[in-house]
């Protein structure tokens, strides 16, 4: 069972996941303690880190703006029912799209991330279900999502770990200019900071891009997880590090594409 506890420290105050369920027993109380005081910023990100970066979950994490600007982002991870066996080098892909997603959502690392910039966000579950991609659209549909992000990494289409493949690639749904404005604004925000190139098509044949009632939708393979190298950025620092420090990106590309609404 997943357990959410709050946190109270220098990067403001968030939920994390099963953080005392990981303490030994003894260390402290395991029930009645649901406010943990964090001394410094740093050791705020590195709790967070913990308690979500190996957390597979099918519960939805759902955090209010302190001042709404009028947008609700659902931020979806993959769900797939063979993660952990796709040929990753690191965590399995379930793990990395709801790290990067918590991260993007609320911890504040190279810039500001959604929620303190004014949007409502979801961060979808990532437990290994069979269509669990189809729970994710009807949880952003009917939590009424204004914009809607789907968050894998990617994969040859045979092999496994020890691919040289590497790039970018954001999707985005055909004849929708809001989708297509999203994907522009993700592509030219990531691409400096991802290893590897970029890379852009539509993404109509996936239920994700086409099935969700957002008009701002965009469907994100962020690196390969079968390339050491990209699985080394992305993990840089026990999860917290060189790679998922630029997920604020997602928030920046959201604000320039809508607007800066505030």
């Amino acid at each position: 069972m997943e357990h959410w506890y709050l946190i109270i420290g220098g990067a403001g105050i968030i939920l994390a996941a099963g953080l005392l369920d990981s303490l030994p027993r003894g260390a402290t109380s395991r029930r009645g303690i649901a406010v943990i005081v964090s001394l410094s910023v740093g050791m705020t990100w590195a709790s967070v880190t913990v308690a979500t970066h190996t957390v597979l979950t099918a519960t939805d994490y759902t955090l209010s703006a302190p001042t709404w600007n009028g947008y609700k982002v659902y931020l979806s991870a993959p769900r797939h029912p063979d993660s952990g066996a796709r040929g990753e080098c690191g965590w399995e892909e379930n793990i990395n799209g709801r790290n990067w997603n918590m991260y993007a959502a609320n911890i504040q690392t190279n810039g500001t991330p959604l929620r303190p910039r004014g949007y409502h966000v979801t961060v979808s579950a990532n437990a290994r279900t069979v269509n669990g991609y189809i729970t994710n659209r009807n949880n952003s549909n009917n939590w009424g999502a204004n914009v809607h992000i789907v968050t894998h990494t990617n994969a040859p289409s045979a092999g496994g770990c020890g691919s040289s493949a590497q790039y970018l690639l954001v999707m985005y749904e055909s004849g929708n200019s809001n989708s297509t404005g999203l994907t522009s604004q993700l592509l030219s925000k990531l691409d400096p900071a991802i290893p590897g190139g970029q890379q852009s098509w539509n993404c109509d044949g996936l239920y994700e891009c086409t099935a969700v009632n957002a008009p701002h939708v965009a469907y994100v393979e962020l690196f390969f997880h079968t390339n050491q190298s990209a699985v080394n950025w992305f993990q840089a620092g026990g999860g917290h590090g060189t790679g998922v420090n630029q997920s604020w990106l997602y928030a920046y590309a959201v604000d320039a594409h809508l607007g800066y609404p505030r």
